[in-house]
């Protein structure tokens, strides 16, 4: 189980292309385009009598829409991963991240300790250094859920399944 931002088609589209570009350069598996997401909090395997728990700390959160700016292309040579990411991250994906951790946390969920790295993976198993390119032009995503996500894996990469989303609030405040 994880908690994402899940892009709207177009966006998804954008995403998928840039990670044709990527793989041309490295290789690897590219992630299937009904899959792309911008992780926002890992859970890991969750007993299903425990949803309902899950669900009442996202029902916490309130947020303003935010368009998230993605105008970069990098790896991480150390898990092989080309990823999607931003130069500067809006305040209102910090504070949600934050938010949704601590009340995770007080729900007794196990919660990621390390700084959280916004980014969209494109491409796994990725072969060599992947040169960090800019966006021309950027990918504008608009912001205006989140989703909870059940993952199933597969051979050929993992199955997801949206379970539940919760919609910003226009004129919430952070």
């Amino acid at each position: 189980m994880f908690f994402a931002l899940w892009p709207a088609p177009a966006v998804a589209r954008r995403l998928h292309k840039e990670g044709a570009r990527a793989h041309g350069l490295t290789g690897g598996r590219r992630m299937r385009r009904d899959t792309l997401h911008l992780t926002l909090a890992f859970i890991g395997d969750v007993p299903r009598e425990r949803l309902d728990e899950l669900r009442a700390a996202a029902r916490k959160l309130v947020f303003s829409p935010f368009t998230l700016r993605l105008d970069r292309v990098a790896g991480w040579r150390h898990n092989h991963i080309v990823w999607a990411g931003a130069s500067d991250l809006p305040g209102e994906l910090e504070s949600l991240v934050t938010r949704l951790n601590a009340a995770l946390a007080e729900g007794g969920f196990p919660v990621e300790r390390r700084k959280f790295a916004a980014h969209v993976t494109l491409l796994r198993n990725a072969r060599g250094e992947f040169p960090a390119a800019e966006l021309d032009p950027p990918i504008e995503w608009a912001v205006g859920e989140f989703v909870l996500v059940e993952s199933d894996p597969k051979p050929d990469g993992a199955q997801y399944t949206v379970l539940a989303s919760w919609p910003a609030a226009a004129g919430a405040q952070d």
